[in-house]
C-alpha cells in the first residue's frame, strides 16, 4: 500500500508539471494574437507580398485547423501584384498534418494529466465522506471538513513538487537554449518528424517565410516566462496554505 501510495503521490508532481506546459502551450497554439504578433515584428507582409488582412485570415485558418474545425489549411492568397494562388505546397501541407499531429498528441496529454490531478485530489476525501456516510448520516460541510483534516496540506505539498518540476524543466530548457536555440531547434526535428518535409525554403515556401526562425525563438522564450510565472504564482498559493491552516487551528 505504501509504494502504491508513493507512485500515486509521484505521479500527481508529473501531472501536474505536464498540466502546467500542456496547457501553455495549448493557449499558445490557438492565440490568434501569437500570430499576429510575429506577423508584424518579423516583416512577415512585407516578406510574403501579402496584405495583413490576409495574414489575419491565414492565422485564423491555422487556429481552425490545429483545432480541427477545418479539414485543411489550404487557402488562397491575393498577393501585391494581384496574382491568386494557394498558399501551401503539398510537402508543406503535409508537415503541417505532422505538427497538428503532436498537437493533438499535447492535448491528449493535457486532458489525461487534468483528470489525473482531478481524481487524485478528490478521490480520497470523497472515499473518506463515504465511510463516514456509512456510519452515520454527515452533511456537506461536515464532509467539507473532513476533506481538511491533513488534505489540504498535503496536496498543497504536492502542487508545490509539481512546480518545482515544472521550474526545473524549464531551467533545463533555457539553459540548453544557451548553447544554439536554432541547433536545438533542428535536433527536435530530426527527432520527431519521420520525413524531411520539415526542411523548407525560404525563398519559395511560405511556411517558413510566414514563420521564421526567430518568431519560434520567440515563442519559446515567451511560453517558457508564462510556464515560469504560473509554476511560481501556483506554488507560491500552495506554500501559503500550511500557514492558514495552522493559523485556523490556532
Amino acid at each position: 500500500m505504501r509504494i502504491f501510495r508513493t507512485a500515486a503521490h509521484w505521479l500527481f508532481t508529473v501531472c501536474f508539471s505536464l498540466l502546467l506546459l500542456t496547457s501553455t502551450i495549448h493557449l499558445v497554439v490557438t492565440s490568434l494574437h501569437i500570430y499576429e504578433y510575429g506577423f508584424d515584428k518579423y516583416h512577415i507582409s512585407q516578406v510574403t507580398g501579402i496584405d495583413e488582412t490576409q495574414l489575419s485570415e491565414v492565422a485564423r485558418r491555422l487556429v481552425d485547423y490545429f483545432s480541427s474545425e477545418v479539414e485543411t489549411p489550404q487557402m488562397k492568397v491575393v498577393n501585391n501584384n494581384g496574382d491568386e494562388f494557394e498558399l501551401f505546397h503539398d510537402y508543406e501541407l503535409i508537415h503541417l498534418q505532422d505538427v497538428k499531429g503532436l498537437f493533438e498528441l499535447d492535448y491528449q496529454i493535457q486532458t489525461a494529466s487534468l483528470a489525473y490531478v482531478v481524481i487524485y485530489a478528490l478521490l480520497p476525501p470523497l472515499a473518506l465522506i463515504l465511510r463516514e456516510r456509512g456510519r452515520r448520516r454527515i452533511s456537506f460541510k461536515t464532509g467539507f471538513l473532513l476533506w481538511g483534516r491533513g488534505r489540504w496540506k498535503d496536496l498543497a505539498r504536492e502542487i508545490r513538487q509539481g512546480c518545482a518540476l515544472t521550474l526545473i524543466l524549464i531551467a533545463i530548457a533555457g539553459i540548453a537554449s544557451l548553447f544554439g536555440f536554432e541547433r536545438l531547434f533542428i535536433r527536435f526535428h530530426y527527432l520527431v518528424f519521420s520525413n524531411p518535409y520539415w526542411m523548407l525554403d525560404p525563398s519559395k515556401d511560405y511556411l517558413i517565410m510566414l514563420f521564421p526562425g526567430g518568431f519560434w525563438q520567440d515563442i519559446a522564450f515567451l511560453g517558457g516566462i508564462a510556464i515560469a510565472v504560473e509554476a511560481l504564482l501556483l506554488g507560491g498559493i500552495a506554500w501559503t496554505v500550511p500557514f492558514i491552516h495552522q493559523r485556523r487551528r490556532r
